[in-house]
């Protein structure tokens, strides 16, 4: 086996996902090296915050990933990851104009939420659920 240098704060993520995915050090490795291999986007992160009745989104803005609720009976959506952690939307689009506004306050924010966020079980957009 070949030891592999890091800091101490290095080594606490790593112990930190290890145990997140429930596997030993160079098992997480692995995992994070198979999933660059084959060119995954989704975050790799178990996410539990969902209730039954919402559905996990997330956006990749200007190189920041951001994490929502999507609830489909009121159509709101609630952030669930900085910068806006916790703050809720009557639409898609209400939340990627505020993401867009607190990433980047220099562009024009409007933005279709349907097209913005992504399903993070399928990796459709949001859109994809929109008449269901």
């Amino acid at each position: 086996m070949t030891a592999i240098n890091v800091s101490e704060a290095t080594a606490d993520r790593l112990r930190l996902l290890a145990s997140a995915w429930e596997v030993d050090e160079e098992g997480a490795i692995s995992r994070l090296i198979d999933r660059l291999a084959a060119g995954a986007t989704e975050d790799p992160t178990p996410q539990s915050s969902a209730r039954a009745d919402q559905v996990e989104v997330y956006a990749v803005y200007d190189g920041r990933r951001v994490s929502g609720l999507y609830d489909p009976r009121t159509k709101a959506l609630t952030v669930t990851s900085t910068p806006l952690e916790g703050s809720k939307y009557k639409s898609p689009s209400g939340a990627a104009i505020a993401v867009v506004q607190a990433t980047n306050p220099k562009v024009n924010p409007n933005r279709n939420g349907w097209t913005f966020w992504t399903v993070r079980s399928t990796g459709d957009t949001l859109q994809s659920l929109r008449n269901r």
